[in-house]
């Protein structure tokens, strides 16, 4: 009784171009990520598996600094006043 099976992919060179470029994106993104980790350790000196309860890591004004502001509209479509 088969239990697994293998799969082989075999891409076209325009196919393998574009899976080089995501892993290249994927890989400088890691790195990023990891070296914002080794700043902030380097900074707070705080064990990685344990924060403070009473202070936030990263300031909120920093995590929602690219978010656009959002608009609230009622079903039909027309905004909503501060009153509601």
């Amino acid at each position: 009784m088969q239990l697994t099976y293998k799969y082989r992919l075999k891409p076209t060179k325009a196919q393998l171009k574009t899976i080089a470029a995501h892993l290249e994106l994927c890989r400088r993104q890691y790195n990023y990520r990891l070296g914002e980790r080794f700043r902030w350790w380097e900074s707070t000196r705080t064990p990685v598996n344990a924060c403070p309860l009473i202070a936030s890591i990263v300031p909120v004004e920093e995590i929602y600094k690219n978010i656009p502001l959002t608009r609230t509209q009622t079903r039909d479509g027309r905004k909503k006043d501060e009153n509601g």
